[in-house]
């Protein structure tokens, strides 16, 4: 495992006025980048859907449903990625995320970054 994400998860609790309130958490794990095949990228495009990363974590209970990745680049740019999908690798404690970049589309508070 070489590369790093941040998995973020939102949980929510209520003020004094009984209103929710979101509060994002953000941990760091350890993982491994694949590129996304052509045939998975096209057949997902084809339900509107636009995988571009697959990070493979060693093992499948570093994973707790998050819905938001962020992740630096070897460029140093950084990507608002939401889970599209997970999958456990039959025989093997891992676990692919497939991920893609956020296009803006509700839910935006659950980041935490604002973005």
């Amino acid at each position: 495992m070489d590369d790093v994400i941040i998995l973020v998860k939102t949980t929510y609790t209520r003020d004094e006025e009984g209103n929710m309130i979101p509060s994002p958490a953000e941990r760091q794990v350890l993982c491994r980048n694949e590129s996304v095949s052509r045939s998975e990228y096209y057949q997902a495009a084809q339900v509107g859907m636009h995988p571009e990363y697959i990070f493979v974590l060693s093992h499948f209970m570093d994973y707790e449903g998050e819905k938001f990745i962020r992740y630096t680049d070897w460029m140093n740019r950084i990507h608002e990625l939401y889970v599209t999908r997970t999958y456990r690798r039959p025989n093997s404690t891992e676990l692919e995320i497939v991920a893609g970049e956020r296009t803006g589309h509700g839910n935006e508070h659950e980041s935490g970054s604002g973005a």
